[in-house]
């Protein structure tokens, strides 16, 4: 998830990317440790996290796809 403080910086693109990811990694730790296991310092499990990174995506894809919309050049 994007912190506030940041959500201004970097292009639709960019966003994407990173969130695509954390997505990533998301599933690789639940490929190596477990998907109904957790992170000590964390209450969601891993399925849970694969799922709220999911959505992460999601809503930056429709960003994307919005900053394509108004860039017709790009």
């Amino acid at each position: 998830m994007t912190n506030p403080k940041y959500e201004h910086i970097g292009t639709p693109p960019i966003k994407l990317i990173e969130e695509c990811s954390e997505l990533i990694h998301a599933i690789t730790k639940a490929e190596r440790f477990g998907y109904n296991n957790h992170h000590p310092n964390y209450n969601e499990n891993n399925i849970t996290h694969i799922r709220n990174e999911w959505k992460d995506v999601l809503m930056k894809y429709a960003e994307f796809e919005s900053w394509i919309k108004s860039n017709p050049k790009v």
